[in-house]
């Protein structure tokens, strides 16, 4: 899929370059149907009927894949004109019951799909994430948008100096997101960041 902005908002398309499409020549199919030969016939009329069972499928499934990454870019402009620490929580459910469709639908079509945005491409289904609670009441923040927070931490952090998980649960919650030592050390993990004392083992090799 691609999105990119327009003047009254972003605009969501089919990357149609890559699409798959079904033609029936209907000459070619109308000349085989009016051979005498039963047989002939008989395969001719179940092939067609085939092939436009599956052109009405693939213009479906373009339809729901469509729809589906138009709701899901409607709930995450903020990222898109702000950056990943402003991805909002996003739940399979929320998109479903906006769009009508079983959850299960919802993780088939973002499955292995892939999103071309300004600020990059994304497999889709990374604009999924759960929600944190903050120190704002009724405002929540997403797990995705918090181990950006962590990784951008850490990247600024001093290197002879690293931060604990600790120390970036305390400098995180600090900044209004609630947030456990024991959290922090998952996200860390998921992001492959070595722990502090990694980090300040290879900063001081690297010095040496």
């Amino acid at each position: 899929m691609i999105v990119r902005q327009k003047s009254d908002g972003w605009l969501v398309d089919l990357n149609r370059s890559n699409l798959p499409s079904v033609h029936v020549n209907t000459k070619y199919a109308d000349a085989l149907q009016n051979n005498k030969d039963e047989k002939t016939q008989d395969y001719t009329a179940q092939a067609i009927a085939s092939a436009r069972w599956l052109k009405r499928a693939v213009a479906k499934r373009n339809s729901t894949t469509l729809k589906v990454g138009s709701e899901i870019i409607r709930r995450q402009t903020d990222f898109l004109e702000k950056g990943l620490d402003y991805l909002k929580p996003l739940s399979l459910k929320d998109i479903a019951e906006k769009v009508n469709m079983h959850e299960s639908t919802i993780s088939r079509v973002t499955s292995g799909l892939l999103i071309n945005t300004p600020r990059g491409t994304y497999p889709l289904k990374s604009f999924f994430s759960i929600s944190i609670d903050t120190d704002r009441p009724g405002i929540e923040t997403s797990a995705a948008a918090v181990r950006n927070l962590i990784k951008t931490i850490i990247s600024d952090e001093n290197v002879k100096k690293p931060f604990s998980d600790e120390a970036l649960a305390e400098i995180i919650s600090d900044r209004g997101v609630k947030l456990a030592r024991r959290t922090v050390a998952k996200y860390r993990e998921l992001m492959k960041i070595p722990s502090s004392s990694e980090r300040r083992r290879r900063a001081k090799v690297f010095g040496d």
